[in-house]
């Protein structure tokens, strides 16, 4: 009977008009193995920000609702992670949401499941944030349990809608509520910082990075290349080790090799970072390039850049502002939800007043 109940109150909540933001309930399924700064838990956050009613399920601490077929758990790489029906239903039952959020890790309800839940009325959305490296192994096998797919990337995007779900590339924002400048640290001060894992193509212009300049670099395996890793930061010791180096360097390419944007872009940047990156198209759909973010094309140029912006802090000292305002002022996640969220539930207010 409850469930019986769950299904004629949507059906009826969207028959007569839409909810309002405050109204609108969320299950949003993810984990956040990175802590605080992990951007499946900053997008959740966002979209408490934007006034949503949120029921979170964090599978970091439920993962005896998470069913992997025998394969050792690593959060969808290698294949799908199914979320176990008797885990979930009852509190998807208890909190009556319009819409189910699966939001990266691979996440996905079985098929039989999933049309179930759109039985009852509820919308299903599923995020991947690790496209097109998760695609063939993960993917491209539950895409379809969804009403709408969203994918960092936008050749992937393309082959969801080939296999006939409404499908778009994620739009990438910040949580100005935890990334924000904080005061410099000693021990993270240095010249250059780089964040990340040590993939292939990083090797080299990281190398040349330390030999050139004060380098401090956090992330896993760099130790094997021969390069001093002083560990992984989370949380507040990001922002610390943010504000204490003249200048970021990130890295646009996934482990395979494909370039995308990155929300590192947008949180160091609302952290208060100069930030430098690779150059590439998609980057100047959303910046003013050398205006409000460094680019550069090669180590050759990298090194240069660094070294004139170091040597230049008036100049530096503009684009770090510039570009910190340019993400406050348009990529929150407060303000891109409502936009992730139109295709799949409409929302009162929302389509009169979209964001900026």
């Amino acid at each position: 009977m409850t469930a019986l109940r769950l299904q004629l109150q949507n059906k009826l909540l969207q028959r007569i008009r839409p909810p309002a933001p405050a109204d609108l309930r969320v299950f949003y399924i993810g984990g956040y193995w990175r802590g605080s700064n992990d951007m499946v838990a900053q997008m959740l956050n966002g979209l408490k920000a934007a006034g949503v009613t949120v029921s979170d399920f964090n599978t970091d601490e439920n993962q005896a609702a998470l069913d992997t077929e025998g394969v050792p758990y690593d959060r969808g790489t290698s294949g799908p992670v199914w979320l176990v029906r008797e885990k979930l239903f009852p509190p998807i039952l208890k909190f009556r949401p319009h819409l189910i959020i699966c939001n990266a890790g691979g996440l996905s309800f079985r098929p039989q499941d999933a049309k179930t839940l759109r039985g009852w009325g509820i919308k299903l959305l599923g995020i991947a944030l690790s496209d097109p490296d998760v695609y063939q192994p993960t993917t491209r096998k539950i895409f379809t349990n969804f009403d709408a797919m969203y994918s960092n990337d936008s050749a992937t995007a393309e082959s969801y809608r080939q296999g006939g779900v409404p499908a778009y590339q994620m739009p990438i924002a910040t949580n100005d509520g935890f990334f924000h400048p904080v005061p410099p640290a000693p021990e993270y001060a240095c010249e250059v910082l780089h964040l990340g894992a040590a993939h292939q193509d990083r090797i080299e212009p990281v190398k040349a990075l330390v030999e050139h300049f004060d380098t401090h670099i956090h992330g896993e395996n760099w130790e094997k290349h021969g390069i001093q890793n002083r560990g992984l930061v989370y949380g507040g010791e990001t922002l610390k080790a943010l504000n204490s180096a003249r200048i970021t360097i990130l890295f646009s390419r996934t482990p395979s090799g494909r370039q995308t944007i990155k929300v590192g872009i947008f949180d160091f940047l609302a952290a208060g970072a100069l930030l430098a990156t690779e150059d590439f198209p998609e980057l100047r759909q959303y910046f003013d390039v050398q205006k409000e973010i460094i680019a550069f094309d090669g180590v050759d140029e990298m090194l240069a850049k660094v070294r004139y912006y170091l040597d230049h802090p008036d100049e530096a000292e503009a684009i770090r502002q510039a570009g910190r305002a340019k993400v406050l002022a348009r990529y929150t996640w407060k303000q891109t939800w409502p936009c992730i969220l139109a295709p799949i539930v409409r929302v009162r207010g929302w389509e009169e007043k979209p964001p900026q």
